[in-house]
């Protein structure tokens, strides 16, 4: 059996966490692994906001919908992700396991293997990340802990209001939805290879303008990748062309030809 570990970069491990992703015949296991002295951290996890556990909650249903094995313990007990039990108690222990057998992995296809690896890794760890405490940078805006080989694994940071520079959301959707363009299907790597995986913009359905004062983003139905053509083309008008308005274009102008 192969494994590949992920850890936070820029933090002491014993602090932190790692990830662990255990490549079998067929199947993959990702396990969240605590420092020996993350206690302070699986607290802060316990306390994340609204956000953060809806966020949570919403990638580890992509997870069950996919049929994979999840196993959740608090302080030693298992729970069910949308169990609201989990959040009225503080956190000194937190285990996380999800697991996907029937995989079409270790049949010679390097590619689909990495693919596979990614995708099941990063939707682990953007559940994690959901629950990690937000910190503030000296420019005043949030970023995100670095995880090393991930693909978008640098710091996520930005913007103009606090729906764009919450990292979670992005690492979620991209997790969810995958890095393929949801108008034109167009995954960057395959057009320009390497230098471009993971390459993707992530697009509000709804423009973060329209957005009422304490909405939380469900990054399963508020957000979309979008190639940066398709994403253009979307902010030629406002409000912004919708997903299926950019397919039926895509459709009009092939038939066309």
């Amino acid at each position: 059996m192969r494994w590949l570990e992920l850890q936070p970069a820029g933090y002491p491990p014993g602090q932190t966490f790692t990830l662990r992703t255990r490549i079998g015949w067929r199947r993959l296991d990702v396990d969240f692994r605590p420092g020996n002295f993350a206690g302070d951290l699986m607290r802060a996890m316990g306390s994340a906001d609204e956000t953060g556990r809806r966020t949570f909650r919403a990638v580890l249903d992509v997870c069950r919908d996919a049929d994979a094995e999840i196993v959740l313990t608090i302080n030693g007990a298992t729970y069910l992700p949308d169990d609201a039990a989990i959040w009225e108690t503080e956190w000194r222990s937190f285990g996380l396991g999800v697991g996907k057998g029937m995989l079409a992995i270790n049949d010679g296809n390097l590619e689909e293997d990495m693919r596979q690896i990614e995708l099941w890794t990063s939707r682990v760890a953007a559940a994690v990340l959901a629950l990690l405490p937000l910190e503030v940078e000296d420019e005043g805006l949030e970023a995100s802990p670095e995880i090393i080989g991930l693909p978008e694994g640098a710091k996520v940071r930005v913007e103009t209001n606090r729906y764009e520079r919450d990292r979670r959301n992005r690492a979620a959707a991209l997790a969810i939805h995958g890095y393929s363009c949801k108008a034109c299907k167009l995954d960057m790597s395959e057009r320009y290879g390497a230098p471009a995986a993971g390459l993707i913009e992530v697009h509000h359905v709804t423009p973060v303008s329209q957005l009422g004062e304490g909405y939380i983003i469900d990054p399963r139905a508020d957000l979309v990748p979008l190639c940066p053509n398709c994403h253009s083309v979307a902010h030629r008008q406002t409000p912004p062309y919708s997903v299926d308005d950019l397919r039926e274009m895509l459709a009009s102008v092939h038939d066309s030809v």
